[in-house]
């Protein structure tokens, strides 16, 4: 289950997250600390659309490294693919 976490400044000027589990509304809170078992099931949980949206957005940085390296490759005047 999600608890709400503050941040409290200590006296060296440090600030520490303190979890606040008697505060009933989530969206109030400026930090939600989740266990790993949520996190977890939250990746299994993506819909179709937010699959694409993950693979789109891997395949365009692939696609980027492999422009941005034919470039370098260019400027070098290498003709290795």
């Amino acid at each position: 289950m999600p608890i709400c976490a503050r941040g409290v400044q200590q006296a060296d000027g440090t600030v520490t997250l303190v979890l606040d589990p008697a505060a009933p509304d989530l969206s109030a809170c400026p930090y939600v600390v989740m266990s790993g078992a949520e996190v977890a099931n939250s990746l299994f949980s993506l819909t179709a659309t937010d699959g694409g949206l993950l693979s789109a957005g891997i395949v365009g940085c692939w696609a980027a490294a492999y422009f941005i390296r034919s470039v370098i490759n260019v400027v070098k005047g290498s003709t290795e693919a």
